[in-house]
C-alpha cells in the first residue's frame, strides 16, 4: 500500500478538453447518473460536492472516495443508493476532482473542518438523520469526522486502515519516513505509483485506459498530506462512541487484505461489524456497483431509517 522508495517527482497535466471529458463519462457509463446530481459548494466555493436528492425527509449519506479519485467517478453507486431512499452527497477533498487547491494538499483536520461545513449547509434543507460512507482512504477520514461531529449517527468503512496498528514493518516504515520528511520538505511530492498499484487495480476495468489518463486524478501528493493522514489517530481503540459503525471489506481484496480487519476488531474500544463480501476485491465501487450499493443500503437503512 505505501511503498516509499525510489526518489519522488512532480507530474505535469495539461488541461483536459471537454471532448476528453466526455469520452470519460461514456467510458463509465455515468453520463445519465451525472443528469440526476446536483452541485454543492463550501467555504466560498473552494470545496465541490455532488448531491443526489430522494427526498428533503430521507436520511444523508456523505460519501468519501478513495485515494486519488473524486465523487464524480463514482456516480452510479451514488445514485444508486439514492434511488433506493437516501440523499447521497459525494465529498471532494480539496485539491481533488472539482475542489479548488493545490492538487493532493488537504489534511486531516481541514477535511472534518470541511466535512462539518457541508453538514451544516445540508442542514438547510434536509432532516433525515445523518450517516458517512468512506471508501479506503475516506474511511479513515469519515472516522475522524463522525469521532467529532455528533451529528454523525452511522458510519460505514469500505476497508478501514488505522496507523495505530500498521500491517506490516514496511507500512509503519513508511508512516515514519513521512512524518520525518514532512518536517524538512513538506511540499515534496509522491508518486501515485508508489502509494497504490493502479494497474493491478483497474488494468481489467473497460474504461482503464481513460480513468489513467483523467485530468482530475490526483498523479502524486505532497508529503505533508501523506503525514497528516498516515499519522493521524483515531479514537475508536480507546473510547466508545455514540454512532454506530462498520467496516464492508472485499473477501480477495489486493490492497488491505481481509485478515487485516479481523485483525483490529478485537482491539477496538469501539464496537464495529464487519460485512464480507466473498469473491471480492478493493474497487468494489466500480467492480460489482450493484452488489456495493445494495449492501449499503441495507447497512443504513437498518441504522438510519426509523
Amino acid at each position: 500500500m505505501l511503498g516509499l522508495f525510489g526518489w519522488p517527482f512532480g507530474s505535469d497535466k495539461v488541461p483536459e478538453t471537454e471532448q476528453q471529458r466526455e469520452l470519460l463519462r461514456q467510458q463509465l457509463g455515468i453520463t445519465a447518473y451525472l443528469a440526476k446530481r446536483e452541485i454543492l459548494t463550501v467555504e466560498q466555493g473552494k470545496v465541490h460536492c455532488e448531491l443526489y436528492v430522494h427526498s428533503e425527509t430521507a436520511p444523508i449519506i456523505i460519501f468519501l472516495p478513495g485515494l486519488a479519485t473524486y465523487s464524480e467517478l463514482y456516480a452510479e453507486l451514488l445514485s444508486k443508493i439514492s434511488e433506493q431512499g437516501f440523499n447521497v452527497v459525494g465529498f471532494d477533498y480539496r485539491g481533488h476532482g472539482y475542489s479548488q487547491g493545490l492538487r493532493g494538499d488537504y489534511s486531516v483536520e481541514e477535511t472534518v473542518n470541511d466535512l462539518i461545513a457541508v453538514v451544516t449547509k445540508l442542514r438547510e434543507r434536509f432532516s433525515g438523520e445523518l450517516g458517512v460512507f468512506g471508501y479506503s482512504i475516506g474511511a479513515m477520514l469519515g472516522l475522524a469526522f463522525a469521532e467529532r461531529d455528533t451529528r454523525v449517527k452511522a458510519l460505514l468503512c469500505g476497508t478501514l486502515l488505522l496507523t495505530e496498528v500498521p500491517p506490516d514493518f514496511m507500512h509503519q516504515m513508511g508512516w515514519n519516513w513521512l512524518w520525518s520528511s514532512s518536517l524538512f520538505v513538506p511540499a515534496l511530492r509522491v508518486p501515485l505509483a508508489h502509494l497504490i498499484n493502479i494497474e493491478l487495480l483497474i488494468g481489467n476495468h473497460p474504461a482503464a485506459e481513460a480513468i489513467k489518463n483523467d485530468q482530475r486524478l490526483v498523479y502524486d501528493y505532497p508529503i505533508s498530506t501523506l503525514s497528516s493522514v498516515f499519522t493521524h489517530r483515531a479514537g475508536v481503540l480507546e473510547h466508545a462512541y455514540p454512532f454506530k459503525a462498520a467496516i464492508i471489506h472485499g473477501e480477495r481484496d489486493e490492497v488491505l487484505p481481509l485478515s487485516y480487519s479481523k485483525r483490529i476488531l478485537p482491539q477496538l474500544k469501539h464496537p464495529f461489524e464487519l460485512l464480507v463480501i466473498a469473491n471480492e476485491g478493493h474497487m468494489l465501487p466500480w467492480d460489482n456497483t450493484n452488489l456495493l450499493a445494495q449492501q449499503v443500503v441495507e447497512w443504513f437503512d437498518k441504522q438510519l431509517h426509523h
